[in-house]
């Protein structure tokens, strides 16, 4: 296909008039049937690279993608452009589900979107294998490693999943990979042949910096003054979710309503959160590691992390969801050197060891019929008495599910299928992970408490080195001296930011109802989902969660 047809197709489908970096060369090399390693910052463009060849060509293009909200986001935007995409995942009801795939299997689907976890559903490979997937587009490829900052099992699955699709030509694209991630990409999925395609991982127009605090009280107050002197959208980055609730409690008493997004939430409320923080002019974000893949939100001007992240990779992903737009975003790391023990754990909860994981499946398996009633807290307890905070046991349960060990979840319809091999094990747990997944700790405590360049410490770690001084960093340049020059002259005055009403629900997170039979209740959480309403609910009396049908019970919501 000639320059001037991908161009027109460019201009009329996506509304860009050129293409940028190497986008076209890497869309030329997946239009004439080979893969590739695609390796490009955010806000590049590596979407574009599988989104038009499925339209200029015949056949139908899987999307493998890690996050259910980014996928339905994507494709509700290519909707939008009169083009024929579409997701299927475990969040739609079943009905539509079959639609939608019985769509893909009519040829009116040119991009299917899945997380890795589909191909693990019965029927979706067959069903697959029988349109014919003509390209694989694999998103958020570090997935893949063990070695990357977030390994999912599955992933580990696709070159398996490719070979029975026939080999396609397949794109593993990035923005974070190290040299050994993109070994370990390679290896994976059969790329060992394929060419790279690096864009580099430079962001004049990010500033990075990292500011010492000895607590929360001082954090609060950096945060504070960073977020006055930047102005516009802003995300603020948590480890723990209770010190997000804090910083929510003394943020809301100095006047700000920031908008949060975290694991406590559930999957209705973390999406209302996030159109929020899209749709509004200069909303304010207080979020665990969960969120910003695929925020469409371009003009973030500050990125704040309140703990240290765990490498040097997530901190840098974080941070590249500022500025997309090319204007100046001030990013700023709070370090406190007693935030590292957060971490610590995390890697310690990451890598449960192989012993302890097949004494979690014998222990399964010898439940029979009493597994449906378990819950989190009765088996870490089994095996941590009262250390209910240890994270070792959703690990190793992760990891059983991905095998199809075990099916369903805890508390629900949990079932044991079968005990896992010991090659298998070995597999998810080499036994250098727990190492490796120190020493990128130790990559980033060097980062954050090093008098050198932050940028070159970046650049190297990511295998590009770099000799000149940045300019845009703490320790090359003044960060206000930078903001003077790349941010607004005076102080911008942040008002209270109050999210868009973009929903209808009669109660939300952190309201008091009046239940019947229950009392007077504070709502943690509210589910909604076509035909129902229920909220997950605090009873005032004795502390206990309950969840509530909200439409077949009688209840009143109690005025502040």
């Amino acid at each position: 296909m000639t320059t001037a047809l991908l161009q027109q197709a460019l201009q009329q489908h996506f509304g860009f008039a050129s293409f940028r970096g190497q986008q076209e060369a890497v869309i030329r090399h997946f239009l004439d049937g080979g893969s590739a390693l695609v390796v490009m910052a955010t806000g590049e463009g590596k979407s574009l690279c599988y989104q038009l060849p499925a339209l200029v060509a015949q056949g139908l293009t899987v999307v493998v993608s890690p996050l259910i909200a980014l996928m339905d986001d994507q494709v509700a935007g290519l909707q939008r452009r009169g083009i024929a995409a579409t997701c299927v995942h475990s969040l739609l009801e079943k009905h539509e589900r079959e639609a939608r795939l019985a769509a893909v299997q009519r040829g009116q689907v040119r991009l299917l979107y899945v997380t890795p976890e589909r191909f693990r559903v019965p029927g979706f490979l067959q069903l697959a294998q029988t349109v014919q997937v003509a390209r694989l587009a694999i998103d958020e490829a570090h997935c893949v490693s063990h070695w990357g900052h977030d390994f999912r099992p599955d992933y580990m699955q696709l070159g398996i999943i490719r070979k029975a699709l026939g080999n396609p030509p397949v794109l593993a694209l990035t923005a974070t990979a190290t040299p050994d991630v993109q070994t370990d990409i390679r290896e994976v999925l059969s790329l060992q042949d394929a060419p790279l395609f690096h864009t580099g991982i430079e962001r004049d127009n990010l500033f990075v910096s990292v500011h010492e605090c000895d607590g929360a009280e001082a954090k609060l107050a950096r945060t504070q003054a960073v977020l006055q002197r930047t102005g516009g959208p802003a995300i603020v980055y948590f480890a723990l979710i209770q010190d997000l609730a804090r910083a929510e409690s003394q943020l809301l008493r100095h006047g700000h309503k920031p908008l949060v997004y975290h694991g406590d939430l559930s999957a209705h409320e973390r999406t209302t959160q996030q159109r929020a923080f899209e749709q509004s002019r200069d909303a304010l974000i207080l979020a665990t590691n969960a969120f910003g893949m695929g925020v469409d939100k371009s003009n973030i001007r500050a990125i704040v992390h309140w703990q240290i992240p765990k490498t040097l990779e997530a901190y840098y992903q974080e941070i590249g969801r500022a500025g997309r737009d090319g204007g100046g975003s001030f990013c700023e790391l709070l370090w406190h050197d007693e935030d590292l023990q957060i971490q610590r754990s995390f890697v310690e909860w990451a890598n449960p060891g192989s012993e302890l994981l097949l004494q979690v499946a014998v222990h399964l398996a010898g439940l029979g019929d009493r597994i449906h009633a378990l819950d989190r807290d009765d088996l870490v307890g089994t095996f941590f008495g009262k250390n209910r905070r240890d994270g070792r046991i959703d690990t190793c349960l992760r990891l059983l599910r991905t095998a199809g060990c075990v099916t369903g979840d805890l508390g629900r319809d949990l079932a044991f299928v079968r005990m896992p091999t010991p090659s298998e094990v070995v597999s998810w747990l080499p036994d250098d992970k727990r190492t490796h997944d120190l020493q990128g700790l130790l990559a980033m405590v060097r980062y954050a408490s090093a008098g050198t360049c932050r940028k070159q410490a970046i650049h190297a770690h990511f295998g590009f080195p770099q000799t000149v001084p940045c300019g845009t960093c703490d320790v090359c340049e003044n960060g206000d001296t930078w903001m003077t020059h790349k941010l607004p002259n005076e102080l911008v005055t942040i008002a209270p930011v109050v999210a868009e009403e973009i929903d209808d629900l009669p109660v939300q997170r952190g309201d008091w109802i009046e239940v019947q039979g229950l009392g007077l209740c504070c709502v943690r959480r509210v589910h909604k989902t076509r035909g129902s309403l229920r909220a997950d609910v605090e009873q005032a009396s004795d502390l206990t969660e309950r969840s509530v049908d909200l439409l077949r019970r009688r209840w009143r919501k109690v005025q502040g």
